[in-house]
C-alpha cells in the first residue's frame, strides 16, 4: 500500500515515508501477539521507540515551519494553528508539539536523545510547559546534559518530580509566593444540596499543612480498606480479591473522612494518635535553609540534589518546612546524596525509628512500575535476616504486600552504590 502520494515532496523524503509506512504494514501483519511477558516487553520498547521519534520529526517539522514562516501563506496564524488543522490535532496536542519544538531548541543534547528514542514523549511535553515558563527559560540550557541524563533514566513519575523541583527553585520567588498566597487563603467549606439534602466538601491548605492533613486521611483511609479486606477475607477466604470488597475507592475516602470527624468530637485514642510529620531534607538544603533564617537573605539551593519532602516524597515550601522544623512537631530527617540517613530529628511521639529510616530509601515500593506511597508498603530485608542480613536502614526496602509477598517466590531485590533499585527474576533476568 502506498501511502505518500504527494508530489511536492522532496524525493527522498517521500522515500523514506514509504519505507517507514512499510515497515508498519510488516508490524500489523507480524502479528501483534507475543507469547510471554518477556515478548510482550519488548514489543512495547519497540513500539514507543518509533511513537518517540516520529514525535521528534514532527517537532523538528514545527520549528522549520515556525523559523521559515510557512504558516503564513495559507493563512495560518501560527504554527501551532497550521500543525492543529492539517494535523486535526486537538489544540492541546498541537501547543504541546510547538513547546516541545522550542524545548529541543534550547537543550541540543536531550533533543538528540529524543530523536534516537531514548526520551519518552510526555518526558519532552513536561519539558517544553517547563521551558515556556518565562522566569526559567533563560537558564534552562545550563542543564541540558542533567536533564537529558534523568529523562533517560527515570521512570516518567520521578522525571516529573525532578523537573518540577528544579522549576520551583530557579524560579523560588514565584513558588514561595505562591504557596504564601495558599497558606493565607486556605479554606475549607462544607455545602448542603437544598433540593436533594446531601452534603459536599471543598477545601485548600498550603504546602505543609496540605502535607500533614493528607498523611492523617492516609492513615484513615488504610485503616478503612483493612476493613473491608477482613470481611472479603472471612466471607472467601484465600480467593478474596478487590473486586470483591465491600466498597469502592470513592466510598472509603468519604468514610475515611468522616471516621477522621467522629474520632476528633468523640476520642482521644484515634487512628491519628501517634502520627508523626517527617520532613526529609538534604543535608546541603537543611544547612543553607538555618543559614538562610539567620540572616534572612534567600539561600541558593542546588536542583541537582535538593531535597524537602514528606517521607512519600510529597514535596515542601523549604523555607515554611525550615520554619516549622524549629518550632513544631515534626521529625526532621537529615540524608545523604545515597538516600543514607545522617541524622534522625525527635519529637516526643518518636516510635519505629527503625522502620522509618529504611523507608527513606524510597518514596514508594522499589518494584519496577509499582506507586504505592512507602508509607502504606511493608519494611522487608533485602538480606534476609535468617541469613545474617541486618535490621538497619540499608538492609531495608519498602515493599508493598503484594510485591513482598512475590519477592519470597524467588524474585530478589537490592540497591547498587548509585542508590539505584534492581528487581531480579527467579531465572536471573532483571525486571525493568
Amino acid at each position: 500500500m502506498d501511502h505518500v502520494t504527494d508530489t511536492l515532496m522532496d524525493p527522498g523524503a517521500a522515500r523514506a515515508f514509504r519505507q517507514v509506512n512499510e515497515g508498519l504494514d510488516g508490524v500489523f501483519e507480524a502479528p501483534i501477539e507475543p507469547t510471554d511477558s518477556h515478548e510482550a516487553a519488548q514489543w512495547i520498547r519497540e513500539l514507543e521507540t518509533c511513537r518517540r521519534r516520529l514525535d521528534a520529526a514532527r517537532a523538528d517539522l514545527a520549528t522549520h515551519i515556525h523559523r521559515q514562516g510557512l504558516h503564513g501563506s495559507d493563512g495560518h496564524s501560527s504554527a501551532t494553528t497550521m500543525l492543529r488543522h492539517i494535523g486535526q490535532m486537538s489544540g492541546a496536542e498541537a501547543s504541546g508539539v510547538t513547546k516541545t519544538a522550542r524545548a529541543m531548541d534550547s537543550l541540543p543534547t536531550l533533543a538528540e536523545s529524543y530523536r534516537r528514542g531514548e526520551v519518552g514523549v510526555e518526558q519532552l511535553r513536561l519539558v517544553g510547559r517547563v521551558n515556556a515558563n518565562p522566569r526559567v527559560a533563560e537558564f534552562i540550557a545550563e542543564y541540558d546534559e542533567w536533564f537529558t541524563r534523568c529523562a533517560v533514566s527515570m521512570p516518567y513519575r520521578d522525571f516529573e518530580a525532578v523537573a518540577r523541583q528544579w522549576e520551583r527553585l530557579v524560579d523560588a520567588d514565584g513558588a514561595r509566593g505562591r504557596n504564601e498566597r495558599a497558606h493565607r487563603t486556605r479554606d475549607f467549606h462544607v455545602r448542603q444540596d437544598s433540593f436533594d439534602l446531601s452534603w459536599s466538601s471543598r477545601g485548600r491548605f498550603g504546602a505543609l499543612q496540605g502535607a500533614s492533613f493528607n498523611e492523617i486521611f492516609q492513615r484513615y483511609e488504610k485503616a478503612e480498606w483493612e476493613a473491608d479486606w477482613e470481611k472479603a477475607r472471612a466471607e472467601h477466604g484465600d480467593r478474596a480479591c478487590e473486586a470483591q470488597l465491600a466498597r469502592t475507592p470513592a466510598q472509603r475516602r468519604a468514610d475515611a473522612l468522616w471516621q477522621m470527624g467522629q474520632d476528633a468530637a468523640n476520642s482521644p485514642g484515634s487512628a491519628a494518635t501517634g502520627v508523626v510529620h517527617n520532613v526529609v531534607w538534604s543535608s546541603e538544603s537543611y544547612e543553607a535553609m538555618l543559614a538562610s533564617l539567620d540572616t534572612g537573605e534567600s539561600p541558593r539551593l542546588d536542583p541537582l540534589t535538593h531535597r524537602c519532602s514528606t517521607l512519600d516524597g510529597v514535596p515542601l515550601e523549604p523555607t515554611e518546612a525550615a520554619a516549622h522544623s524549629l518550632t513544631a512537631k515534626v521529625r526532621r530527617v537529615v540524608v545523604d546524596t545515597q538516600g543514607t540517613v545522617i541524622d534522625l530529628g525527635r519529637t516526643r511521639r518518636f516510635t519505629g525509628s527503625a522502620r522509618q529510616a529504611a523507608q527513606l530509601g524510597s518514596n514508594d515500593c522499589v518494584w519496577p512500575g509499582c506507586h504505592r506511597p512507602t508509607s502504606q508498603c511493608e519494611i522487608d530485608h533485602l538480606t534476609e535476616h535468617s541469613r545474617g542480613g541486618r535490621t538497619c536502614p540499608g538492609n531495608g526496602a519498602p515493599l508493598c504486600g503484594r510485591h513482598n509477598r512475590l519477592k519470597q517466590r524467588g524474585f530478589s531485590v537490592w540497591r547498587d552504590p548509585a542508590g539505584t533499585w534492581h528487581t531480579t527474576r527467579p531465572d536471573g533476568s532483571e525486571l525493568n
